[in-house]
């Protein structure tokens, strides 16, 4: 498994209010740091920043820790369900079994 962590900027939609100031799953974690809420209303109206961590799964395609920095974007966009416009990923590193069980314990 790969630990990753950082920046996600990302759009709500028209009517849907993002009560929840944290966002908790299996593999990840999101904090709301800023919502900013534009004067005119259209289809995209909320713009959310936050700072997550996730646990990705290893690939047999990526040779190095780099390689896991294109599969962030995707497991977040998952997670989410909201169009995101940047992510900044400011750590990744592997995980040990024995490290997995600690995270999933809290």
């Amino acid at each position: 498994m790969i630990y990753a962590s950082g920046v996600v900027t990302f759009l709500t939609k028209s009517g849907e209010k993002l009560s929840i100031r944290k966002l908790k799953a299996k593999m990840i974690t999101l904090e709301v740091i800023e919502e900013i809420l534009p004067a005119e209303h259209n289809e995209w109206t909320g713009k959310v920043i936050g700072k997550f961590t996730a646990i990705l799964p290893r690939s047999f395609e990526c040779r190095s820790l780099e390689d896991y920095t294109g599969k962030v974007k995707p497991f977040l966009q998952q997670a989410i369900g909201g169009v995101i416009v940047s992510v900044q990923v400011s750590h990744l590193n592997y995980l040990s079994e024995q490290a997995i069980q600690r995270l999933r314990k809290k």
